[in-house]
């Protein structure tokens, strides 16, 4: 009985694998308003404290739910609620409910062009002074 054997495969050099390139993120596109980009997304806003820091505020976009929701609160605040009152029906904290006031207010100065001047068009951070109060007041306070 013979046994045969299978010819030894050629071993070719494996084609080369192409150098890994690094995917080119491109550049946020320039938008038009301040109030588009922070619809976008493409924006942050922040208020600095006294001592030099900063805190972020949330913007507040039109159409979605924690705008309705900021709303809502701050209809009721014209009612005559309490923050306390309301923060208990909504089972939140007292501090956010505060925080949808001035989200709602700072979206609706953002969106009649209060803040335009201190954003260049390409920037992702924008600081405001004081939400609600005009820059002169907020130094003095």
């Amino acid at each position: 009985m013979t046994t045969t054997t299978k010819p030894a495969a050629d071993k070719k050099a494996a084609p080369a694998k192409p150098a890994a390139r690094k995917a080119a993120t491109p550049a946020p596109a320039k938008t038009a308003t301040l109030a588009q980009a922070a619809a976008a997304g493409n924006v942050r806003f922040y208020r600095q404290r006294r001592n030099g820091t900063q805190r972020k505020l949330t913007y507040l976009a039109p159409g979605t739910a924690d705008r309705a929701q900021a709303e809502t609160v701050t209809k009721r605040r014209e009612a005559g609620d309490t923050i306390q009152a309301i923060a208990t029906d909504l089972r939140v904290s007292v501090a956010t409910v505060r925080r949808m006031e001035v989200g709602l207010v700072l979206a609706q100065q953002v969106e009649a062009g209060d803040h335009n001047s201190k954003w260049n068009g390409e920037d992702a951070k924008v600081v405001v002074g004081k939400v609600g109060q005009e820059e002169g007041s907020a130094a003095a306070a």
